[in-house]
Parts: C-alpha cells; sequence; structure tokens
C-alpha cells in the first residue's frame, strides 16, 4: 500500500522540526561553546627538538581567534625562559634555551579570550621531553665497541665493533671512526650503522689523528692530523681539518689570517653551529667559520679548555689561570674556585652552565697538605657543591662532559687510581677499569654509571 499524501506531508513536517530542533541545538551548543571562551583544540610539538636545541615552540591552536596573549598570562612548569605571540586561534611559546631531558612539561595560559567576547578561559597543555641517545667507546681485550644507551636503566647496543678504536664521533647519518693501526697511524672511516657499509676516507697525510669532533648538525668533521714522518719538511703538525660531508669526502686545511693551514694546541665547533674556535701554536685563539673563511682573533691564551654548553664562551687559561671569555662581546673574566665545605678549593677544567654557574674539577687538600681529594663540583660563584668524589678518594677524574642542555653531567673516572692500568694505546690510552658516570647537575643524584669513556650526547 502506498503511502498518501497526507502521511508524505507529515512525515516531511515531521522530519522538519527534527532538523530545526538539531540545528537549533548545535547552534545553542555553539553559542555556549563561545560564551565559555576559547578552549584548546590541539597542540602541536617537537619533543626531540626542543631538547637539542634553544628556540624551539609549542604551538597551541585554540577552537576559535584569540585576543593577544601577554608574557604574563603564561607559565610554564618547570620553569624556563620563553616568549608568546599570538596569531588567529594560534597562541605560540618559544622557549629559550634546550628543555630537560625526559621531563614533564606543563604550559599554562590563563585569561585567554576571544577577539569576539571577553569570557576568559584557561588553556593548558602536557607533553614529555624525549630522552636521548647517548654513545660511548667500550675497548676489550681484541675488540673495541662503539655502544648506546640511555640515560637511566642498564640497557645498551652495540652498534659497531672493531679492533683498535681510538676516537669516534656522531654524524647526522653515520660514525665516523678512528683506528690505530700496529704502525702508529691512524685510519679515518664513515660507517652506516643501518646498512653496515663502512666508507674509508683519504686522508691528506699518513700520520695520526686527533681532537675529533663533529658540528650539531651532523655535517661537519673535524680533526687534527701530524705527519708520521717528523723533523725538517714535516707537512702536519696537530695541524687542523675539516671534512665538509655535503661537499664530498675531501679533508681541507683550516686557514688562518695569513691564508694558510693553522695546527693548533686546541679546538672545538661552537654548539649547533658550523663555526669553530682553535687556538693556534702562537698562543692565538681565532673564530674561524670554516665555510666562508672569515676570522675573528680573540685574544692570547694558553690552553684551550672548554666551550659553555650555549657558545657564548669558552674557558682558557693565562698565565695566571683560569679565565672565561665571552665570545660577542671579548670580556675576560678571572674564574676563582669558591671554597667547598668551607676548604680552600684548587680549579681545574671548568665549564660555564647557562644559568651562570660553572662544573668545575677542583682539589682540595686535607689540613696536612699530604693528601688531596679530586672532586668534581657544581660553583655558583659564591661555594662549590660536590657532584662526584672517588670512593674513599681512592680514584682519579680524568675527565668530564656536559650535556647540551646543562642538566647531566657525564664523568670519567678511575675508581681505584692504585690498581689502575693501561690499555696501551699509543695515542688515546685509558685505564681498563675507567667508567664514567652520569651526575643530574641540580640534584647531584647520579643516575647510572657503565665501564666506556668517550660519552657523546
Amino acid at each position: 500500500m502506498s503511502p498518501t499524501s497526507t502521511e508524505g506531508t507529515a512525515f516531511r513536517r515531521a522530519l522538519a522540526l527534527t532538523v530545526g530542533a538539531l540545528v537549533l541545538l548545535c547552534g545553542l551548543f555553539l553559542v555556549l561553546g563561545y560564551l565559555q571562551g576559547p578552549k584548546l583544540s590541539s597542540a602541536q610539538v617537537d619533543t626531540k627538538g626542543v631538547v637539542e636545541q634553544g628556540g624551539q615552540q609549542v604551538r597551541l591552536f585554540a577552537n576559535q581567534a584569540v585576543a593577544q596573549v601577554k608574557h604574563s598570562q603564561v607559565s610554564v612548569e618547570p620553569a624556563t625562559g620563553f616568549t608568546v605571540a599570538t596569531q588567529g586561534d594560534i597562541i605560540a611559546v618559544q622557549f629559550d634555551s634546550r628543555l630537560k631531558y625526559a621531563t614533564d612539561y606543563r604550559v599554562t595560559v590563563d585569561g585567554v579570550t576571544s577577539v569576539y567576547l571577553a569570557q576568559p578561559a584557561t588553556i593548558s597543555y602536557r607533553f614529555t621531553t624525549d630522552s636521548p641517545k647517548l654513545h660511548y667507546l667500550d675497548r676489550g681485550e681484541t675488540t673495541d665497541d662503539i655502544v648506546t644507551t640511555g640515560l637511566r636503566g642498564s640497557d645498551r647496543q652495540i652498534i659497531y665493533s672493531t679492533p683498535h678504536i681510538q676516537d669516534f664521533a656522531v654524524l647526522d647519518e653515520f660514525l665516523a671512526v678512528v683506528t690505530l693501526g700496529d704502525d702508529r697511524t691512524s685510519s679515518l672511516t664513515f660507517v652506516n650503522t643501518d646498512t653496515s657499509v663502512v666508507e674509508k676516507v683519504r686522508l691528506p697525510d699518513t700520520g695520526s689523528i686527533s681532537a675529533l669532533d663533529a658540528s650539531a648538525a651532523g655535517n661537519t668533521l673535524g680533526f687534527t692530523l701530524t705527519s708520521a714522518e717528523a723533523g725538517l719538511g714535516q707537512k702536519n703538525n696537530s695541524t687542523l681539518y675539516t671534512i665538509d660531508l655535503t661537499a664530498g669526502r675531501a679533508a681541507n686545511p683550516v686557514l688562518g689570517l695569513d691564508g694558510k693551514p693553522i695546527d693548533v694546541l686546541g679546538w672545538q665547533f661552537l654548539p649547533g653551529t658550523g663555526t669553530l674556535l682553535a687556538l693556534t701554536f702562537q698562543r692565538s685563539l681565532l673564530l674561524i667559520d670554516p665555510a666562508t673563511g672569515a676570522i675573528t682573533p680573540l685574544g692570547q691564551f694558553l690552553s684551550f679548555d672548554k666551550v659553555a654548553v650555549d657558545g657564548r664562551s669558552v674557558t682558557m687559561t693565562d698565565s695566571f689561570g683560569e679565565v672565561s671569555l665571552e665570545l660577542a662581546t671579548g670580556e675576560v673574566t678571572r674564574l676563582q674556585p669558591s671554597p667547598v665545605d668551607g676548604k680552600k678549593a684548587f680549579q681545574g677544567a671548568t665549564a660555564k652552565l647557562p644559568d651562570g654557574g660553572r662544573i668545575q674539577k677542583v682539589v682540595v687538600p686535607d689540613p696536612t697538605g699530604r693528601r688531596f681529594s679530586s672532586l668534581l663540583v657544581y660553583d655558583d660563584g659564591t661555594a662549590s657543591r660536590v657532584l662526584y668524589q672517588t670512593p674513599d678518594d681512592g680514584g682519579s677524574i680524568s675527565d668530564f662532559t656536559v650535556s647540551p642542555n646543562g642538566q647531566y653531567v657525564a664523568i670519567e673516572t678511575v675508581p681505584d687510581a692504585s690498581a689502575s692500568v693501561s690499555d696501551g694505546y699509543y695515542y688515546n690510552a685509558r685505564s681498563t677499569s675507567v667508567t664514567t658516570v652520569l651526575v643530574d647537575v641540580e640534584s647531584g643524584a647520579q643516575t647510572r654509571s657503565f665501564e666506556g669513556f668517550a660519552l657523546r650526547w
């Protein structure tokens, strides 16, 4: 039986009423939503990028265009410096520096209003930053291993093994590995750990490589080269070379002010750049951009120490001790170690932190002057707080590196110096018992330790 016209009209009327009611209801919810103020519809943040470099953003997307947000309306926990900008429905919070690893962050914006109504609302977003993949070298009896691991736990993965690894650096797509031959000369290879392809690099001279470093972008490698044949006519004597991987595999000497290759006492890439600092044999500190050849002389110093993690300063030594050099202004500040538990300390290698404090090796003698403690401390300029001390003062601290965000310090130590045995490497020898200890700078807590050294963050 087919429906009558009356039934059809009633159906269409009921459908229209239903649709109208739904439209009215949706409109009501929409109006109520706007009256309640803006809400967070989505957010965007690179949880890896925020720990690798400063200037990264978290972008908060509201469900409607919002009025300009002031800095005072925004809070970030844990606290860190930031700026804020507003455009349309986007609130962008940009962090001044790198964030902490493996940390829960909460960004809150109070009093957010739309461009149409002054009804305030609070927008909040939480995210967890990434933890870095750490690389280190573990030498064995027959082969040496390059290992990856994390900040905590005991997991480790061997990514490359070969005999006589002298040093290594982590690049964007592969590892740069320096191995030592029986004739005491060095070889340089690039290792793709995904494909296991090993590519030997042709060096400009037969000799020994040292002071290996890679730019933060992972596309430039640097090292010093010393000829195997010494004496008159020696071609290289701690001569600084770089390889621009975007332009091939050729090793090119870094040129000084006179246009000739420079021989260096120490050098390092500045964090986050391809620019480098180098201290020449003539004791001149130079700021060099290998890509453009631009050179800026920065003064005369005796030895090269450590570049600050933010790249704004470097610690050096002169005739009177340790100094800090601000690269932008050339200002030199003499560094005096603060007392450790009220005791006078003697300063060694030092690295400055973004907060103005510094991590440094110090020696503290006992009242008799016959024994001393070797410590790694955090010095705020007034007092020093111990970060690491070998058990019963029986060991030694050989070196340390600060994480790029200043959160951790990796300490190379020999737990028992009296029982230490060298691994016998002609260059870059280490104790067979060398151990790396990771310490949280803020709390002083040891997060883990492992046998090995040359930690790369």
